[in-house]
């Protein structure tokens, strides 16, 4: 979200060679996957991707789409990672593999997992994790590598989050998107709600949710900005960026959720935005 709010592609510092070894390609877009790996099969040692990408929108992928990432990774001999630092236990006591039916080789985790503390951490199977010292010759650690404190609140967080708690924040987003898509509506304001469980973020214009980066409109900023400015004087601080999502969490009830709605119509009755 970052580089996307600055309208830039990249950050300094990256090295010529860590370029020179990096393909990228475009979300949703099988035939250019498809083209890199008739091109590069054999020299791609894995493809990464977030299966619901969350940091710049949140722009839902087509399972069919995901299904082919694997099978070009199945018939080239190389890794699928899945980037699931959001999405892993956020929708269900597991990951978003699950839902999607797409198992990746390597899963990156994080957030949910930390129970708010700071944690990230990663799983593979075992012929993969068994490369890792001291079974293996990988080595790899940090100052903080499976530190107690977030380890015992990661672990807690966990044995909190049942069914129960993935319904209740279901509910919690269906009450959500209905009553802002009513007031949306009522404003004719050219902004969606889109929504997975938990999860929603506010995109701009009326066409059909974006699933891809490059169709978000330029200028989604801008809009959002005013939005962001009118909730921010009414007590309510969205994601600084027109590219971040929202989260919503158990401690959510449906008083804030109306509270929330109330105060988005009254922003939008003094935005003049036309």
């Amino acid at each position: 979200s970052g580089l996307a709010t600055f309208g830039i592609a990249s950050s300094p510092g990256i090295p010529n060679d860590t370029v020179a070894t990096t393909l990228i390609c475009p979300l949703d877009d099988i035939e250019a996957v498809e083209f890199l790996f008739r091109e590069h099969g054999q020299e791609i040692a894995a493809v990464v991707i977030e299966p619901l990408p969350a940091n710049n929108g949140l722009l839902i992928q087509r399972n069919e789409y995901l299904s082919r990432l694997r099978q070009l990774c199945d018939e080239s001999d190389s890794l699928l990672i899945f980037d699931e630092v959001i999405s892993g236990f956020r929708f269900k006591n597991g990951s978003y593999s699950d839902i999607c039916g797409v198992t990746p080789d390597i899963t990156a985790l994080g957030k949910v997992i930390g129970g708010g503390l700071p944690v990230g951490a990663y799983g593979a199977r075992d012929e993969i994790m068994q490369h890792l010292s001291p079974l293996g010759p990988v080595y790899q650690a940090g100052t903080l590598s499976g530190n107690p404190l977030a380890m015992a609140a990661g672990a807690k967080t966990l044995d909190l989050l049942d069914e129960d708690a993935y319904d209740y924040l279901e509910q919690l987003g269906a009450m959500m998107e209905e009553k802002v898509h009513s007031v949306l509506e009522k404003h004719n304001f050219p902004m969606r709600l889109v929504r997975m469980e938990s999860l929603f973020w506010f995109s701009p214009g009326n066409a059909e949710p974006a699933i891809r980066a490059d169709q978000i409109p330029k200028d989604a900023g801008t809009l959002y900005a005013d939005v962001h400015r009118e909730l921010l004087s009414r007590g309510y601080m969205l994601a600084p960026s027109a590219y971040e999502i929202g989260f919503l969490s158990t401690s959510h009830n449906e008083s804030h959720i109306l509270g929330f709605v109330e105060a988005l119509d009254d922003s939008l009755t003094h935005l003049d935005w036309s």
